[in-house]
Formats: structure tokens, C-alpha cells, sequence
């Protein structure tokens, strides 16, 4: 195996050593447990991972984004747990075998792998534990041909995610701890109170008084309201920058990631934007990635379920047309989660009807050969069907939990023997939209204002790119 990098084109990835093309082509996670829950190192079966990723590589995929479970390999204070390490060790092998190549995920030191905001908002040791943690993990595995890009944590937001386990309680501390450098930010742009109560035409008596809201706070074109989100961007910027500066490193031949959202999705509050959204720190980063569901789309008042087929199925399909446009910034993008279910029923942010394989698989190839102009490489979620999870992971997988390929599993080979070799052509855009980051980062008509332009444009042929201002 060769290391994977950006090639010359800015768009395509190739092996290091041959210039080989190589279109990242696979999925999430190789266990059927959901990483909310806990990752396959919880109870390692080194047989059950040949086997899987074996089925991976039989069907042509070449690249799995799998949570590392940073707790089952290291402690803050004592370092590496050799028992960890080791099944690690035989893993990333196993993977090397069968050629699959793996964007191992971060997980939060002393919490969960997968979602810990609690942790996320501190600046302090959990964030100097997951340095500490990079920097010995990547360490020893400097380089290795087997990964992909290292994966600095899953989808970063500061407010608790949908399917996140905190308490209550857990919001207004997050947002306390998220605001003690609030009022300097607001001195450093400003310089003073009276300056600032100026442009924001308001009468505060301290920067301190000035309110913020993790959560999106729909008060159209507040400059309040904007500030408190560039505020947030620049403290995950920082976050991020600091465990990148650590992995490039002791692993520089190795390319980076965030897992992330796409940063505006049709029919949802911009509550994806709390600091991380590839907008505010794609500079970090070697290419971009988002995670794109119809899950909002589904819920009462939005757009319809696109399996529903007809005006659903057109907009979502090109609402992620212009997912995928908008999150370009002159490298590749790759769908690293996306997906529905099929074979059963299931739920995200509510209940969802059965659906067939069949139509889970039909969606998907339409998806795919509808973005492949604009986008790089797929990742399913999740590669196996997770019997217990309380998501569409339940039915989403490329194969069921025990490895029975599903009618999905033809998509996928057809698409990998397509990709085989290939160097990938981005679509030029056609017409440019130019948005408001004041109306995106304090509207929601605004936002919602935004996708029905976008379905009216690709509906009409067009190609979009994107102009903030």
C-alpha cells in the first residue's frame, strides 16, 4: 500500500508513490454497534473483522472511517493500555490485508467517542488530553500506508446532539463555559462599549451584558445575533487548530479531516454552525467532508421524504447538489456520511415507514450518480445495518448486522468497478448565487429562502456556485 494525497488538480486523491488514481469508495464504522454506544474494541473479535472487512473488500470498497475508542487505547495520565493497542495493532493489519484504507475518528478522552459537547467546550485538559492523545496515536502510527486521513472527531457542534446522552442540565453549562471569552471578543473587534452599542444601535452598559446563543437564535440580520456565531467559529478554529498542528507533526505524510455536517441543510435551524462548519476551518484541512441525510426534509412542514419519490425526491437531490458546490473551497469534498435505510422501519428526529431494499437501494444510486459530477467519494452510513440503534443505522447499512448483502450491495459494486482507476472531472458552475452570511446566521426565512432559489436554479439545469458576503 501508498499513502493517499490531494493530487495536482485539486480535486482527485492519488497514491503517493504511483500517482494512481484512488476515489474513496466504502463506509462507517466495521461492527454493528453504534459508536454512540460504544465501538467493536469494546469486545474485539479479530475474526469477525477479517471477515468484514474481506466482504468490504469482495465488493470493490477501499476506505472505512471507523471510531478509534480512544478510551480502550489511552489514558490521560498513564499513556497507552497495552491490550488496546494491540487489538488496534491487529486491526489496522487486517485492514492493510484486504486493502481497505481507514479514517480513524477521534473520540473525546474521559467521555464518549462519538458526542461530548460537555468536553468539546472545554479549552482547558480535555482539550490538552486530546492533544496528548493525537500525539502519541499518530505517533506510532507515522505514516502507515493504511490510513487514509486521520479524522480529527465527529460532527463538532457546541450545543448537546439529537442523539447525545448528556442531561438536561447539560446546555446551560456548555454555554456558560462557551461564553467566558465573549466579552473579550467583543472588546478585540470593538475596541469599546460605545463603539459597539453604535453598530449594533443597543444601549449595553459592559460587553459582558451582551447576550449569546449557542443554540440558532432566529432574529433576522441581528449584528448581535452574527457576532455570537463568528464568535463560536473562531473558537472552534482554535480547538481544531491546535490537534491539527499536533498530527501534521508527527504524521506528516498523513491527510486531515474534521467529519462534519454540511453547515446549512434545508428545513432546519442553522444549528449545525455552532463553530465548525467547513466554511469557518476548511484551511485546516486536507479535504472537505459532509454529512448529508433527508432527515429534516422529513419532519412535519418540511420538504417530504425524498423516497416519497416525485417534488421530495427532485428537491433533496438538489438540495445536496448545492450541499456538495457550496462546501468547495478548492479541494476535494466527500460524502462522508450519507444515506438512508432499507428493510425495515426506523427513525431520525421522528418515526419513519417501512421501506424496502429496493427502494433504499434505487434512492441511493440516483443520489450518487446524481452528485457525482460535484463530489469525490462516498461513505456510506453505516457499512453493516446496527440492529440496536435508535437511528436509521438500524436499516442503513450496505450489508445486515451479520453480513448478508442487501440489494444496496450492487450499488455499491457497480459504482466501485465505475470508479475503478478513475480520475473524477468537478463540474463547472454555471450561474454563482450570492448570499448573505448576516441573513444565514440570524434567519431562518432567510435559510429557507436560500433552497427554494437552489431547487429553482439545479431544476432548471443550472450548476450552482456559491458568493458569501
Amino acid at each position: 500500500m501508498q499513502n493517499v494525497r490531494v493530487a495536482a488538480d485539486r480535486w482527485n486523491f492519488e497514491l503517493s508513490g504511483s500517482g494512481e488514481p484512488i476515489i474513496p469508495l466504502g463506509g462507517n464504522m466495521l461492527g454493528d454497534l453504534h459508536p454512540v454506544a460504544g465501538t467493536l474494541f469494546d469486545r474485539f473479535d479479530a475474526a469477525d473483522c477479517d471477515r468484514r472487512f474481506g466482504l468490504m473488500a469482495d465488493l470493490g470498497l477501499n476506505c472505512l472511517r471507523q471510531a478509534i475508542g480512544v478510551n480502550r487505547v489511552f489514558d490521560p495520565v498513564t499513556g497507552f493500555k497495552a491490550d488496546g493497542l494491540r487489538n488496534w495493532d491487529t486491526f489496522i493489519g487486517l485492514a492493510e490485508k484486504h486493502g481497505i484504507r481507514l479514517m480513524p475518528v477521534g473520540g473525546y478522552v474521559g467521555g464518549n467517542d462519538w458526542f461530548d459537547a460537555g468536553r468539546l467546550a472545554d479549552f482547558g485538559r480535555a482539550l490538552d488530553d486530546s492533544c496528548r492523545f493525537w500525539n502519541a496515536f499518530a505517533s506510532h502510527y507515522r505514516n502507515h500506508p493504511a490510513i487514509f486521513a486521520w479524522d480529527l472527531r465527529n460532527e463538532l457542534l457546541f450545543s448537546v446532539h439529537p442523539l447525545d446522552r448528556q442531561d438536561a442540565a447539560a446546555q446551560p453549562r456548555i454555554e456558560a463555559a462557551l461564553k467566558q471569552a465573549w466579552p473579550q471578543w467583543l472588546e478585540s473587534r470593538y475596541g469599546s462599549v460605545a463603539a459597539m452599542n453604535r453598530f449594533y444601535a443597543s444601549s449595553f452598559d459592559s460587553f459582558a451584558a451582551v447576550p449569546g446563543s449557542v443554540l440558532f437564535a432566529d432574529k433576522p440580520f441581528d449584528p448581535c445575533a452574527c457576532d455570537f456565531r463568528n464568535y463560536l467559529n473562531d473558537r472552534g478554529y482554535e480547538w481544531c487548530k491546535r490537534q491539527c498542528e499536533v498530527l501534521r507533526s508527527v504524521s506528516p505524510e498523513h491527510m486531515l479531516v474534521q467529519g462534519n455536517n454540511g453547515w446549512l441543510f434545508p428545513d432546519m435551524d442553522l444549528w449545525l454552525a455552532n463553530g465548525f462548519h467547513n466554511r469557518a476551518l476548511h484551511d485546516l484541512f486536507d479535504f472537505v467532508t459532509i454529512h448529508v441525510y433527508p432527515a429534516p426534509q422529513c419532519q412535519p412542514g418540511g420538504h417530504g421524504d425524498p423516497l416519497d419519490g416525485g417534488e421530495a425526491l427532485h428537491f433533496f437531490l438538489n438540495a445536496a447538489v448545492a450541499m456538495a458546490r457550496m462546501d468547495h473551497y478548492g479541494k476535494p469534498v466527500v460524502f462522508q456520511e450519507f444515506g438512508w435505510y432499507g428493510g425495515g422501519a426506523s427513525r431520525f428526529l421522528g418515526e419513519l415507514p417501512y421501506r424496502s431494499e429496493t427502494e433504499h437501494a434505487d434512492y441511493m444510486r440516483l443520489l450518487m450518480e446524481t452528485v457525482t459530477p460535484h463530489v469525490n467519494g462516498f461513505l456510506n452510513w453505516p457499512t453493516f445495518d446496527m440492529p440496536t440503534a435508535n437511528d436509521i443505522s438500524n436499516h442503513g447499512g450496505i450489508f445486515t448486522h451479520d453480513g448478508r448483502p442487501k440489494a444496496l450491495t450492487r450499488v455499491f459494486a457497480d459504482l466501485a468497478t465505475r470508479f475503478g482507476g478513475r480520475r473524477l472531472v468537478r463540474a463547472r458552475g454555471t450561474v454563482t448565487l450570492t448570499c448573505s452570511l448576516l441573513g444565514l446566521y440570524t434567519s431562518r426565512q432567510y435559510q429557507d429562502r436560500l433552497w427554494e432559489d437552489v431547487h429553482a436554479v439545479v431544476a432548471a439545469g443550472q450548476i450552482p456556485d456559491f458568493r458569501f458576503v
